[in-house]
């Protein structure tokens, strides 16, 4: 996921990995540059989670206004604030589109298909990550994971009490074992 705070774009730790993998030589050159001059190793996490974190920053004007066109890497100040309802209705309706396009591209003539496979692969690719990210998004809403926010997300959050989910707001809830160990030790 991308965050957006003022001309500076955040991305996940996962998100660089996979923006290297998915478009390699389809980054702006200045990007790639973004990319590999970070002395904090962004390709390897040590869990998980890590890949959770806001940590990349993105400064350069022309970088930044690219990743925000690139609507398949969920942005998200968009997708935050919406219920987890409407969360899920866009990821069903991402999936039937991409169950639709998939099997309109298989119907077509085998001409066809081999003259454009590797683009309608990369667009399959794209809605599929799409839909990865926004199961991420109401994962992380359901408070079954959690994403680390950077300092200055945090701050604006805090200091404007907008509706912008922050990350206090979920939190994982305690398993059913441990809540009933507590109550145990209560009484």
């Amino acid at each position: 996921m991308k965050l957006k705070i003022g001309n500076n774009v955040y991305l996940q730790r996962y998100e660089v990995s996979h923006i290297m993998h998915e478009l390699g030589s389809g980054i702006p050159g200045g990007m790639i540059l973004e990319l590999m001059n970070d002395e904090k190793g962004f390709f390897f996490e040590s869990t998980y989670t890590d890949g959770f974190r806001f940590e990349f920053v993105i400064m350069e004007p022309e970088n930044a206004e690219w990743l925000m066109k690139q609507d398949w890497i969920v942005d998200y100040t968009k997708y935050a604030i919406m219920s987890l309802a409407r969360l899920e209705s866009i990821r069903k309706h991402l999936k039937i589109r991409l169950s639709a396009a998939i099997d309109d591209f298989n119907a077509k003539d085998e001409a066809y298909r081999g003259a454009h496979f590797y683009e309608q692969s990369a667009r399959f690719n794209r809605i599929s990550y799409k839909i990865a990210s926004l199961g991420i998004l109401i994962s992380f809403r359901k408070g079954e994971i959690e994403f680390v926010f950077p300092d200055e997300y945090r701050r604006k959050t805090a200091a404007t009490h907008n509706n912008i989910v922050s990350a206090n707001t979920f939190r994982k809830k305690p398993s059913f074992l441990t809540r009933l160990l507590s109550r145990g030790s209560a009484q």
